[in-house]
C-alpha cells in the first residue's frame, strides 16, 4: 500500500504510522496488508463518525511495530501492533466532548481515558466488541487500567 493513500475521506495512511521514536532508532513500522485493512475498518467504524459529529481530530498514536511498541513501553499485545488501536485528541471541542460521544456512538472495543491528555479508542474488526471502558492512572511509576464507573464518566 502507498503510505500517500487514503484509509477513509479524512484519515491518510501516514498518520497511522510515523513515530518519532522509530525514525531516532531507525525501528520499521510498516504494518502488513492485514494490519492495513484493521487500520481501515478502525477508521470507518469509529474515526470517521467522530470526525463528522466532533471535527478534526489528530492521531497521536496509530500503529506499533511490535519493536517500536517495546521500545516506548506499550502493553505486550497491545492491539496498536494490529492495527486495531488509535490514540485521539480533538483539534476542536474538548476530549471530555470526544470520550463521552464515542463511549455512546461507535463500535468500540476498549476505549481509555488515559490521564485526561488523550483518548484511546480500539476496534476489533475479527471479534465482537468487548465495550471496556477504563481509565488509567500512574501508581508506582507505571500505569494502571481499571474499569471506568458511571460516577468517574460522571466527573469528567
Amino acid at each position: 500500500m502507498m503510505y500517500g493513500c487514503k484509509l477513509t475521506p479524512h484519515f491518510s495512511m501516514w498518520e497511522f504510522t510515523v513515530s518519532e521514536t522509530a525514525t531516532r532508532r531507525g525501528l520499521p513500522n510498516v504494518p502488513s496488508d492485514t494490519e492495513w485493512s484493521s487500520l481501515e475498518e478502525l477508521s470507518k467504524s469509529c474515526l470517521e463518525p467522530a470526525r463528522d459529529h466532533c471535527g478534526p481530530l489528530h492521531v497521536t498514536s496509530g500503529f506499533r511495530s511490535p519493536s517500536l511498541n517495546a521500545a516506548i513501553g506499550g502493553a505486550v499485545g497491545s492491539q496498536h501492533c494490529k492495527g486495531e488501536a488509535v490514540d485521539v485528541i480533538p483539534f476542536h471541542g474538548t476530549l471530555v466532548d470526544l470520550f463521552r460521544w464515542l463511549h455512546v456512538n461507535v463500535p468500540f472495543d476498549q476505549l481509555i481515558w488515559e490521564f485526561g491528555e488523550w483518548v484511546h479508542l480500539s476496534h476489533s474488526a475479527v471479534r465482537d466488541q468487548r465495550r471496556e471502558t477504563l481509565i488509567a492512572a500512574r501508581v508506582n511509576a507505571s500505569t494502571r487500567y481499571s474499569q471506568m464507573t458511571q460516577e468517574q464518566m460522571d466527573k469528567l
